[in-house]
């Protein structure tokens, strides 16, 4: 069915990879990341340094996100343009139909964040309240480098899983571990996150495995970037909820959890929810099937 699929024809251009550049590959990148973390701490000071404390640390997180995760997004660039000798079209980044393939993924994301959280709000597993932003003449700034930073992270995680792991275990192996093998990698990195558990590994499996699907559906990298970037955008910075166990320092609203459940998911954010699982598990059901229609 998906022999003729525009991303998996893609994965056959340029050289094979080898055994040890897929293994190596995680480890580099999360390298990269652990040096960005400390280059951009030691820019950051310099660049942030007159700030009050709050604005500083506001700054300082999305800074560090920003960089940590752009220069190992460009780790994986190189390494699939030098080293396997792709070029940008290969990789999964065409142009044809790019900015309808974001926003329709970052749709998909919004959809699915706000169902979740309405019906837990309809449970009584949580409550909302708008908080009063006044940043000054940060504002602007503030918004700024965290749109920066989340397109950034989003886009840096999906070419390297949806990207290079997905490209070259498809290349050496078959499309199938192409599709399952990157999503366990997904959900392994997420291991020493707060509140993991079960139930939020195994969501964060089929978030991989849904963000594959969009990526063989739309033939490119497009909308799962921006389905990761409005994933954590809205949970993050819109409804002030724990993403993966990460909570931010701003946000448009408060959300107060009311108890730890299989609902609301807990310390863990609502990727540790039950509700998280019933909707990723609908949502790759329908692109399956969308999927499907447009391969016959």
């Amino acid at each position: 069915m998906l022999e003729n699929n525009r991303m998996v024809q893609a994965s056959y251009e340029g050289n094979k990879p080898s055994l040890a550049s897929i293994i190596m590959m995680p480890f580099l990148f999360t390298l990269t990341l652990s040096i960005g973390n400390v280059l951009s701490e030691l820019i950051g000071s310099l660049l942030f340094n007159n700030l009050e404390e709050s604005l500083f640390r506001i700054y300082m997180q999305y800074f560090q996100y920003a960089v940590s995760f752009a220069l190992a997004g460009a780790i994986v660039v190189l390494f699939m343009c030098k080293v396997q000798g792709k070029n940008w079209r290969s990789i999964g980044l065409f142009k044809e139909k790019a900015v309808v393939s974001y926003f329709k993924g970052a749709g998909i994301a919004f959809l699915g964040i706000v169902a979740i959280i309405s019906f837990l709000q309809f449970k009584g597993e949580l409550t909302i309240s708008p908080i009063q932003i006044n940043r000054g003449v940060h504002l602007f700034g503030i918004i700024l480098i965290i749109l920066i930073a989340w397109i950034i992270q989003g886009a840096a995680e999906e070419l390297f899983l949806r990207g290079f792991m997905f490209q070259a275990i498809t290349a050496r192996y078959d499309v199938y571990k192409g599709i399952i093998i990157p999503a366990i990698v997904f959900a392994l990195l997420h291991l020493g996150n707060n509140g993991i558990n079960a139930i939020s590994l195994i969501n964060i499996l089929l978030c991989g495995l849904a963000l594959m699907l969009i990526v063989l559906k739309d033939g490119n990298l497009w909308g799962a970037f921006g389905f990761h970037t409005a994933w954590n955008l809205l949970q993050g910075n819109v409804f002030g909820i724990s993403i993966s166990g990460n909570m931010m320092d701003v946000s448009l609203f408060k959300t107060v959890i009311q108890a730890d459940t299989i609902w609301s998911g807990g310390a863990f954010g609502l990727e540790g929810s039950l509700l998280t699982t019933l909707f990723f598990i609908l949502a790759s059901l329908v692109l399956v099937r969308q999927l499907s229609k447009h391969n016959r």
